[in-house]
């Protein structure tokens, strides 16, 4: 992590567009889950959670919940919350903060709003930052991916970078997007050691999770499916069965995968095991939810809108379920 010397540029707000849950009647059984709110904060979001329990989101005091508002956090193994935002500078003049994971070593990977070149609040430029014993690092991706091809679509545009997961071995996986959110965003993967970049050849993609062994989860926006890219490179896709919608946004060292997935039309926050079944992972008061982080264990983490509008974190603690 010591040579994290890079700049970041601004992703998707296509990813913000999950937070926009879809309201429908919640199913019945469901694991317990603990609902997790920021003290205050009118939205909580839980996006990443280690094997130690270390929780990592962002959170908004008030409404809406754009990029001036937002502030990202630390939930520590015992509740208590720490806040975690880059502070405003010349080099780097934030608006908001919006860690996105940690990873097994505790370093926090995520993005930064920015209204640089133009941006507005309300679509503002995504800059990305990794955070370690309350040190900022900031990083970009390069203007050539290992092979020597155009990272950009787009040169000529202000570009955005969101780092959404890093693994053991330090890897980061996201998304790059220049001229629009979607047609010019493509996943990423970024070993901050070697520099070695190199993005998905298919446009409107979003790599989210990333396993030690380099097995990747994310989420192809055309076809409104997941995908699970395997050691051999080869590419699943992941659908839960009859869904209108899938979205892949984790994985564990178990190959469990976590989402979204909108089925009868309710949203609901799946965990698919090894072998390919499906089951959801959300709070009962939920209306709607997603799960955007599993770690090692099996732990869920992620959000819900609860019949009043209001959306919250949640952890579904699952280490010792037997249906695995």
């Amino acid at each position: 992590m010591k040579q994290l010397k890079l700049k970041v540029l601004e992703s998707v707000a296509a990813a913000l567009a999950t937070l926009f849950l879809f309201a429908a009647p919640a199913a019945a059984s469901r694991p317990q889950a603990v609902t997790l709110d920021v003290k205050n904060a009118v939205v909580t979001v839980a996006s990443g959670i280690n094997a130690d329990g270390t929780i990592v989101g962002w959170y908004c005091l008030e409404l809406p919940c754009n990029s001036a508002h937002t502030r990202g956090f630390l939930r520590d193994k015992n509740g208590m919350f720490t806040d975690i935002n880059v502070p405003s500078s010349s080099e780097h003049p934030a608006t908001g903060t919006q860690p996105r994971y940690i990873s097994p070593q505790g370093v926090v990977v995520g993005a930064y709003f920015t209204l640089e070149d133009g941006a507005k609040v309300g679509a503002p430029r995504f800059r990305g930052f990794a955070w370690y014993q309350n040190q900022f690092m900031y990083f970009d991706a390069p203007d050539l991916t290992s092979d020597g091809q155009p990272v950009y679509d787009n040169p000529s545009f202000a570009h955005s970078i969101i780092p959404r997961a890093m693994n053991a071995e330090g890897q980061i996986v996201g998304c790059i997007h220049d001229k629009d959110q979607m047609g010019s965003m493509h996943g990423f993967v970024l070993n901050p050691e070697t520099g070695a970049f190199s993005r998905l050849a298919m446009g409107m993609t979003m790599n989210n999770g990333i396993t030690e062994s380099g097995e990747i989860v994310g989420i192809d926006f055309a076809m409104g499916t997941g995908y699970h890219i395997l050691k051999s490179g080869s590419v699943e896709t992941v659908s839960a069965p009859g869904a209108l919608v899938t979205q892949a946004w984790d994985i564990n060292s178990r190959g469990e995968i976590v989402g979204t997935t909108l089925v009868n039309g309710v949203q609901h926050a799946f965990v698919r095991s090894p072998q390919g079944n499906y089951s959801f992972a959300e709070p009962d008061a939920a209306v709607a939810a997603t799960a955007f982080g599993i770690n090692s264990e099996g732990d869920v983490v992620g959000n819900y809108l609860d019949t009043n509008g209001a959306v919250h974190g949640f952890l579904a603690p699952r280490g010792s379920d037997d249906d695995r």
